[in-house]
C-alpha cells in the first residue's frame, strides 16, 4: 500500500531503518510482531467508529498551492450540523473535499475560541487566562493601523504561554509566513490572534468575512477568517448576581434558531468561496466549542476551482493520531506552513494533514464521523461514573469475600461449598471487567438510541462471556485454570488490539478519548496496567501447568518468549509506543522469570535488570529519533529533548502529574483496598491454620511469581508514568481478584484433605 500523500508541496519522505540487537530470539519475535502488525498499522490504523477498513491512500493535486491558504475558523461547528437541508454549500464542499473530525484539546480541558486561535498561532497547545474557567471571554479587538492591525496585549498572551507546560510559541504561524516574505490577512478579532506575527501584527485586517473580496485577497499568502455565528448564539450571562457570569446552556437555544444560524453561516461561507482565486487552498476548521463541554469538531479542506472545491474526496489523517478521519488542532499550523513551503523554525506539536480513503456513499462517511464523536462524548461523560462504579464493585467483592471466608470457614459444609463457588465466579468477573470494557467496542453501542445504557449492557454481556469461558472447560477444576483463561484473554485481546490499530482502546472507559487527547494510538497507561498484569498472571498459570509435568525449562522459555514479545509490542514505536511501560514491565518480568526458574533474587541481579531496562528504552528512543521528525512518536521526541537539554522540564512535568494523581481518591482508595485485602485478609491465618494465600502458594508456587511480578510492575509503573496511581489501581483490579479465585479453589480442597494431615496439601493432584 502506498504511503499517505501530504497536502501541499510534495516532499520526499525518508524511512528510518535499523536492526534490533539481541540474537535469534529477538529477531524471531520481531519478525512475528512485524508480520502481525506492520501491514494493518500502515493501512491507517484499521477501522474505528469513524474509519474505513479497506481504504487506499489518496492525495491532493501535486505541487504547491497556486493561491493563498484561506483558513476559516468556525467555533462550535460539528458534523451533525452539516446537512444538505441547512448547509447545502458546506455539504457540497465536504462531498468534494477531504474531511475529518478534529480534536480541539488545548492547554486546558475547556477550549474557548481564544484558546483555539492561540493554539493555531503557536502550533502547540495554548491557553488564554480568564476570570472564570466556565465562561469564554472574547478576543481583544485589534487596533487598526493603515490596512493592517495589531492585537492589544499580544505580548501578554505570548509570555503566559511561554511559561506554560507546553511552552507554546504564540505568533509562530504569522511570523513564519512573514519570514518567508508572505503577507497575512485576518478577518475578525479571533482570526487576528491566529494570524499575528511575534509582535502581534497582521498585514491586512477586516472586521468580518463579509468585508472580504477578491481584491483584498490578491497578493496575500495566508488569510485567516473567523465566522463566529454559532458563538453568538450563546452569550455569557452577564447578569447572574454575586457569582459572576455563568456558562450559557445549549438547551436554552431553540433548535430552529440554531438551524437558521447554520443557514446564515452556510451562505456566508459560500460567498467566501466564490471570492477565492483558482488554486487557493481552503481549510474549514471547528477551531473551538461555542459553549458546553468539548466535542470533536469539523475539519475540511480542498482546492478552490471556479465557484466550488476540488478534492480529493477522502478522510483526513495525520501522524498525530494515526487514525483515518481524525486530526488534532495543532496539525492545522503544520499543514498551513507545509502548504506555503514556510519553515516554522522549530518543531510544532502537530503534523501535516494527510488523506486516506473514506467510505462510500458520502452520507456514510459523515455518519461515521458523527458516530465517532457520539462515542467520544458518551465515554467522556461515563468515565467518572464508570470508575466510581469500578471502585465500589471491587471493594464490595473484597468485603463480601472476606465475610464469606470468615463466616463459612468452619461448619455448614453445604453452604460453604456454595458460597465459595459463587465467590470464585464473582472474583473472575471482577478481573474480567477491564478486558470486557475493551471488547465491548466490537459492539456498535454508539449507534443505539441510548448509547450510555448500550455501553453498560455491552460491557456486562462481554464480561459474562469471558467468565463463562473461564469456568466452562475442564480447566475449571484446576487451581489456576480459570485465572489463566481470564488473564490470557486480557493479554491476547490487548496484544491483537495493538497489532490492528488499537481501536478497542479508543473511546473505551479504560482506554483513551480523542476529546481528552492524552493519546491517540499505542497502549494507554491504564491498558498497559491491565495488559502487563494479565500477561504476568497468565504465564504464571501456564508455567504451573508445565512445571507440574516436570517441564520447568519449558516454563521458563515460555515466560521469556511471551514476556519479550510483550515488551516489544509495548515499546515499539507505532505499536505500543509506551515509554514508561517498557521501564515498568522489564523488572516485573525479570522477577517473575527468576521465581519460575527457581533463581534467587539478589540486589546485583536487580541492578542488572535496571540496566537492561534503561538500555532497551534508550535503544527504542534512539531508533525512533533517527526517523524523520514528522514520523516520530513521543519516544523520538523525548530523545530529541534529551539531546537539546530540555528533558528535565518534561520529567518535572510528568513527576508533578504523577504525584497529583494521589489526589484521585477513587483510584487511591481502590489500590489501598486491594492491598489491604491481599495482605490482611487473604494472608490472615484463620480456621484453616494458614492464610488462604499461603495455602494457594502451596498448591501453585508460580502464583507467587506472577503476583510478585505484577506488584513490581505496578510499583515501577506508578513511579515512571504520569498516570501515577492509576497504574497500581488497575493492575491490582486484575491481579487481586485472580489471586482470590485461586485462593478459593485452595480452600475448597480442604474438603478433600484430612485435617490431621496438614502436609497433605503438597500431594493433592489437580483433577
Amino acid at each position: 500500500m502506498s504511503p499517505s500523500r501530504r497536502l501541499g508541496p510534495r516532499r520526499e519522505r525518508r524511512t528510518a531503518t535499523g536492526t534490533l540487537p539481541g540474537g535469534r530470539l529477538c529477531a524471531l519475535l520481531l519478525a512475528v510482531t512485524v508480520l502481525l502488525c506492520t501491514a494493518p498499522a500502515s493501512a491507517g490504523q484499521a477501522d474505528s467508529p469513524g474509519s474505513d477498513r479497506n481504504g487506499t491512500n489518496v492525495g491532493l493535486p501535486e505541487g504547491p498551492s497556486d493561491g493563498p491558504v484561506v483558513l476559516v475558523g468556525v467555533p462550535g461547528l460539528l458534523w451533525e450540523d452539516v446537512t444538505p437541508e441547512h448547509t447545502p454549500a458546506l455539504w457540497e464542499m465536504a462531498e468534494a473535499g477531504a474531511i475529518g473530525n478534529v480534536s480541539i484539546r488545548t492547554a486546558t480541558s475547556r477550549t474557548c475560541p481564544t484558546d483555539g486561535w492561540l493554539s493555531v498561532s503557536a502550533g502547540q497547545r495554548a491557553l488564554s487566562e480568564r476570570e472564570r474557567f466556565t465562561v469564554c471571554e472574547p478576543a481583544p479587538e485589534p487596533v487598526v493601523d493603515g490596512s493592517g492591525a495589531t492585537v492589544p496585549g499580544f505580548s501578554d498572551f505570548a509570555e503566559q504561554n511561554a511559561r506554560s507546560v507546553f511552552a507554546a510559541p504564540v505568533g509562530l504561524l504569522g511570523q513564519a509566513v512573514r519570514d518567508r516574505g508572505g503577507l497575512t490577512l485576518a478577518a475578525g478579532p479571533g482570526a487576528a490572534l491566529g494570524a499575528a506575527d511575534a509582535s502581534g501584527r497582521v498585514d491586512h485586517y477586516v472586521d468580518s468575512a463579509r468585508d472580504l473580496s477578491a481584491e483584498r485577497l490578491r497578493g496575500v499568502s495566508l488569510a485567516v477568517v473567523e465566522m463566529p455565528e454559532l458563538t453568538s448564539l450563546y452569550p455569557a450571562d452577564t447578569d447572574s448576581g454575586d457569582d459572576g457570569p455563568k456558562e450559557a446552556d445549549p438547551e436554552d437555544v431553540p433548535e430552529q434558531v440554531r438551524e437558521d444560524t447554520l443557514e446564515t453561516l452556510d451562505s456566508r461561507l459560500a460567498a467566501l468561496v466564490r471570492t477565492l482565486p483558482d488554486g487557493a487552498t481552503l481549510m474549514v476548521l471547528g477551531v473551538s466549542m461555542d459553549t458546553g463541554p468539548s466535542q470533536l469538531t469539523v475539519a475540511l479542506t480542498g482546492r478552490a476551482v471556479g465557484d466550488g472545491l476540488a478534492g480529493p474526496a477522502a478522510y483526513l489523517a495525520s501522524e498525530s493520531t494515526r487514525r483515518p478521519g481524525l486530526v488534532v488542532l495543532t496539525d492545522t499550523t503544520a499543514t498551513v506552513l507545509d502548504t506555503l513551503g514556510a519553515d516554522p523554525g522549530q518543531p510544532t506539536g502537530g503534523r501535516v494533514w494527510q488523506t486516506t480513503d473514506r467510505p462510500s456513499p458520502f452520507e456514510e462517511a459523515v455518519v461515521r464521523l458523527v458516530d465517532f464523536n457520539t462515542a467520544a462524548i458518551v465515554v467522556g461523560a461515563s468515565i467518572p461514573g464508570f470508575f466510581s462504579g469500578l471502585v465500589a464493585i471491587q471493594l464490595l467483592i473484597y468485603a463480601a469475600a472476606a465475610y464469606a471466608m470468615h463466616r463459612y470457614s468452619w461448619g455448614e459444609r453445604g453452604k460453604r461449598a456454595a458460597v465459595l463457588s459463587v465467590t470464585r465466579v464473582v472474583a473472575l468477573a471482577g478481573a474480567a471487567f477491564p478486558v470486557a470494557s475493551y471488547l465491548a467496542n466490537l459492539i456498535p453501542w454508539w449507534a443505539s438510541q441510548y448509547p450510555p445504557l448500550a455501553l453498560l449492557a455491552s460491557v456486562l454481556a462481554v464480561d459474562a462471556l469471558v467468565v463463562a469461558l473461564a469456568v466452562a472447560g475442564p480447566w475449571r477444576r484446576t487451581i489456576l485454570g480459570p485465572m489463566t483463561v481470564v488473564a490470557g484473554a486480557t493479554t491476547v485481546v490487548l496484544f491483537l488490539d495493538l497489532c490492528f490499530g488499537a481501536h478497542l482502546q479508543m473511546n473505551s472507559p479504560t482506554g483513551y478519548s480523542p476529546i481528552v487527547a492524552g493519546r491517540f494510538y499505542g497502549i494507554g497507561n491504564i491498558a498497559f496496567a491491565t495488559f502487563a498484569t494479565g500477561m504476568l498472571m497468565a504465564v504464571a498459570g501456564v508455567s504451573h501447568a508445565l512445571i507440574s509435568r516436570g517441564r520447568r525449562r519449558a516454563a521458563v522459555v515460555t515466560t521469556l518468549l511471551v514476556g519479550t514479545a510483550s515488551v516489544l509490542i509495548i515499546g515499539w514505536p507505532g505499536l505500543g509506543t509506551d515509554f514508561g511501560g517498557v521501564i515498568a514491565l522489564i523488572p516485573g518480568l525479570a522477577v517473575t522469570t527468576m521465581m519460575i526458574a527457581g533463581i534467587r533474587i539478589t540486589a546485583l541481579r536487580l541492578a542488572a535488570v535496571a540496566v537492561v531496562s534503561v538500555t532497551a528504552i534508550s535503544l527504542l528512543a534512539w531508533m525512533d529519533y533517527l526517523r524523520p521528525v514528522e514520523d516520530r512518536s513521543h519516544f523520538g521526541a523525548f530523545a530529541e529533548q534529551v539531546v537539546n537539554g530540555d528533558a528535565g522540564t518534561v520529567l518535572a512535568r510528568k513527576l508533578g502529574a504523577m504525584l497529583g494523581t494521589l489526589g484521585n481518591w477513587h483510584l487511591t482508595l481502590l489500590a489501598a483496598g486491594a492491598l489491604v485485602f491481599l495482605f490482611a485478609v487473604l494472608n490472615r491465618p484463620g480456621n484453616w491454620r494458614i492464610g488462604a494465600l499461603q495455602r494457594a502458594y502451596e498448591y501453585a508456587p508460580t502464583l507467587r511469581a506472577g503476583l510478585t511480578g505484577s506488584l513490581v510492575t505496578a510499583l515501577v509503573g506508578f513511579a515512571a508514568n504520569d498516570s501515577g496511581v492509576a497504574i497500581p489501581a488497575l493492575a491490582l483490579t486484575v491481579a487481586v481478584p485472580l489471586t482470590l479465585s485461586a485462593c478459593v479453589w485452595a480452600l475448597q480442597q480442604r474438603e478433600r484433605v484430612p485435617e490431621e494431615d496438614p502436609e497433605g496439601s503438597h500431594c493433592v493432584q489437580e483433577a
